[in-house]
């Protein structure tokens, strides 16, 4: 049986399949959990931080995005089987 994810674990799976540095992943995770992330309103928000914070592309910021929401997307189906 795997581990649940927890905020570790999140910082390593996205530091992971984005190619960045664990402390850039904080950042992110930070951006992610001062919004309602699960929220579609709260998107364009957490898209704009990201662009501001990282200093980085509008798209490389949804990328950020859409991957967090897989991530999370993927550990919910894994508990709802379990």
């Amino acid at each position: 049986m795997e581990e649940k994810l927890n905020k570790k674990g999140f910082i390593k799976a996205l530091s992971e399949k984005l190619n960045y540095r664990e402390d850039t992943c904080m950042m992110i995770h930070d951006i992610l959990e001062n919004n309602f992330f699960i929220s579609r309103k709260s998107r364009d928000k957490i898209i704009q931080e990201l662009v501001s914070r990282l200093e980085i592309s509008e798209e490389e910021a949804i990328n950020i995005y859409e991957t967090a929401k897989a991530i999370l997307n993927d550990e919910i189906q894994r508990q709802i089987k379990e």
